[in-house]
C-alpha cells in the first residue's frame, strides 16, 4: 500500500485510532527538539507545549505594545495640555525641554526655528535659524532616525558631539493649503546607537512632530 493511500484512508476514517487505541500507543515519532524516539502521545504533548509557549510569547508582546501605546497617549496628553498653556516661543522651548528630559529621558536635544525673530521672542538657549545649519537637516519633511554629518552634529550639539551615537530628527512643518512650509526642527540625541537606529519605525516620532508643529504654528509671530 502506498503512503498516499494510507493518508487518504486515515483522512476518511478519523475515528480509526480511537477504535484501535493499542496501535496508537505503540506508534513512535522523533522528538521535535532532541530527535529521540517518543510516543505519539508525548509528541503531541510537546507540540502543545510549544504552541502554548508561542501563544504566551505573542500575548506578552501584545501586552507590551498596549503598555507602550498607553504611555504614548499619556505623553501626548501632557504635551497637548502643556502646549495649550504656552503664550510665547520661549514657553514652548521650556515645554520641549521638559518633555525630552522627563517623558522621553533623552540626554540631548536641539530645538531650531527657521527665520528671524525679535530678541524678545526667544532666549539664547533656543536655537534660531543660522547659516551654519546646513541644508541637509533643514530639508527634512519626514522624521528621520540615524546619524547626521559631523559638521551638522557639531553645530547642533557643540561639545556633546562625542557622547551622541544616534539622533532623531523631527521636522516642524506647516501644511496649510497643501503647501509645506518648514518652520523648524527638533533633533534628539542619544548616547546609544540603538536608541534611534535608522531601521526603526518613525510613526510615533511623526505623531509628536505633528503635535509640536500645531503648537508652534499658533505661537509664530
Amino acid at each position: 500500500m502506498r503512503e498516499e493511500e494510507v493518508i487518504q484512508y486515515l483522512s476518511k476514517t478519523p475515528d480509526f485510532f480511537s477504535r484501535h487505541s493499542d496501535l496508537l500507543e505503540s506508534l513512535t515519532l522523533p522528538h521535535p527538539i532532541n530527535g529521540k524516539v517518543v510516543s505519539l502521545l508525548e509528541y503531541q504533548v510537546n507540540l502543545l507545549r510549544q504552541s502554548t509557549a508561542d501563544y504566551k510569547g505573542q500575548f506578552e508582546r501584545l501586552v507590551e505594545v498596549a503598555r507602550e501605546n498607553e504611555s504614548t497617549m499619556q505623553k501626548s496628553r501632557r504635551l497637548i495640555l502643556a502646549g495649550l498653556t504656552c503664550s510665547s516661543l520661549d514657553d514652548l522651548a521650556v515645554v520641549v525641554d521638559d518633555m525630552v528630559r522627563d517623558d522621553f529621558e533623552i540626554s540631548h536635544h536641539a530645538f531650531v526655528l527657521y527665520g528671524e525673530f525679535p530678541d524678545s521672542a526667544v532666549r539664547s538657549h533656543l536655537l534660531v535659524d543660522d547659516d551654519v545649519f546646513l541644508s541637509h537637516a533643514a530639508g527634512f519633511v519626514d522624521c528621520f532616525c540615524g546619524v547626521l554629518p559631523a559638521n551638522e552634529m557639531r553645530f547642533l550639539f557643540s561639545d556633546d558631539i562625542d557622547s551622541i551615537r544616534s539622533v532623531a530628527v523631527l521636522p516642524l512643518l506647516s501644511r496649510e493649503g497643501g503647501e509645506i512650509k518648514k518652520c523648524g526642527v527638533l533633533v534628539l540625541g542619544a548616547k546609544s546607537e540603538s536608541a534611534f537606529n535608522k531601521d526603526k519605525g518613525a510613526m510615533f516620532l511623526q505623531y509628536i512632530a505633528d503635535l509640536l508643529s500645531a503648537i508652534l504654528l499658533r505661537l509664530l509671530p
